[in-house]
């Protein structure tokens, strides 16, 4: 990616965690992380024309925005998200989180926006929603957390890296490093085995979570089109004779 003028471009160590105010046009290159990735939280606008190999995670936190593509034009508003492979711009008003993850072919997706609560039962009363799901078991997601009020999870960690924003509410998260303050705006990389809990004290917290990997989604050996395909009683998973090879 080509930085723009007002971009503040920065390195971390991989075992660091980032935490900051939506403040300014900021990208963090995490190379070195088992799934080579880049986070970029920006502001208003961003022409990205050297990513013809990755695919990247967007979701808009305030305002709006035109996104273009290969795959055409199209406006992001509030608590929108997409996943664009290739080459793209940003153009508008807006504070808008993109995770790359390099050397990687999505399906253009868009969708949105975020529910008030989590579909899928979490750990310590917390829930969660794919918004963007694996297309094949092992590939990227983006997630959905809430927290609610006067829940601390239980410290935890993730094999992979997160990059993560906070979309609406209060709250904090823990680390070794102390104690950080979670709000609307806030941005967020956890690296990877990186023992951290969220807690929302008096408000919920919403959270955008970028996944460079997965262990649920589909296999060559078991996805709906073929379990649920039938002759007489038998599923096409398990009569090798009609299966694509």
């Amino acid at each position: 990616m080509k930085k723009s003028t007002s971009e503040n471009l920065a390195t971390r160590a991989i075992q660091k965690f980032y935490c900051q105010r939506f403040l300014e046009t900021t990208k963090l290159d995490y190379m070195m992380a088992g799934h080579p990735s880049i986070a970029h939280w920006v502001i208003n606008s961003i022409k990205v024309d050297d990513s013809e190999h990755d695919t990247h995670f967007l979701f808009v936190s305030s305002g709006e925005v035109t996104l273009k593509s290969s795959n055409g034009e199209f406006l992001l508003r509030e608590k929108c998200f997409a996943a664009v492979p290739g080459n793209f711009s940003l153009d508008g008003s807006g504070l808008i989180l993109v995770a790359t993850l390099l050397n990687y072919t999505g399906l253009f997706t868009i969708g949105g926006p975020i529910e008030p609560k989590g579909r899928l039962n979490y750990i310590d009363g917390c829930s969660s929603t794919v918004l963007i799901n694996p297309l094949r078991r092992g590939e990227p997601c983006l997630n959905f957390l809430y927290v609610p009020p006067g829940i601390s999870q239980t410290p935890h960690t993730h094999h992979s890296l997160r990059i993560g924003l906070v979309a609406e509410g209060s709250g904090t998260c823990q680390v070794d490093e102390g104690t950080f303050k979670m709000e609307a705006g806030t941005v967020f990389c956890l690296p990877e085995n990186k023992l951290h809990s969220f807690t929302a004290i008096d408000n919920s917290l919403s959270i955008i979570i970028y996944h460079p990997d997965s262990d649920v989604g589909p296999t060559d050996d078991s996805h709906t089109m073929l379990n649920n395909t039938f002759v007489g009683k038998k599923s096409a998973k398990v009569l090798d004779a009609i299966r694509t090879k």
